[in-house]
Parts: structure tokens; C-alpha cells; sequence
């Protein structure tokens, strides 16, 4: 039986920062070192949070698990 052991999990922010030649502009801001446990509820109320201290708007938000699959 294969088991996934949960390593981290972390939010990317893409900002939208300006526009060049009719083409978009973004950055993206990770935060990372987010407890296992955190729910949507959670990590959304972070997101708007955070979201509110950037200089240019938010564009998304996703979020990033990274496990280990080990097989018993």
C-alpha cells in the first residue's frame, strides 16, 4: 500500500505589476513554511490578508503541496 507523507505547503501570488507592448507584466511571491493542518478557510483569510499589504493587485492565488510517496 503506497502512503503520501506531506512535506510542505506554500501560496504563490502572482501580481500584476504594469503592462509592456499590449503584454501583461506579473511577479510572483511565494510564501512558504505552512502548517499541514491549515484549511481553506485558513489559507484564504492569509491570501487577503497578505493580498492587501502588496503594492500592485493580486491576480491569484494557488497553493503548493509537496509530499514523499513511500510505498509500504
Amino acid at each position: 500500500m503506497a502512503n503520501v507523507r506531506h512535506l510542505s505547503t506554500s501560496l504563490r501570488f502572482t501580481l500584476t505589476i504594469g503592462g509592456a507592448d499590449g503584454e501583461s507584466v506579473t511577479k510572483s511571491v511565494s510564501v512558504a513554511k505552512i502548517g499541514a493542518g491549515a484549511g481553506a478557510d485558513a489559507l484564504g483569510a492569509l491570501a487577503a490578508s497578505l493580498g492587501g499589504l502588496f503594492e500592485y493587485p493580486v491576480v491569484s492565488v494557488k497553493k503548493y503541496d509537496t509530499g514523499v510517496l513511500e510505498s509500504e
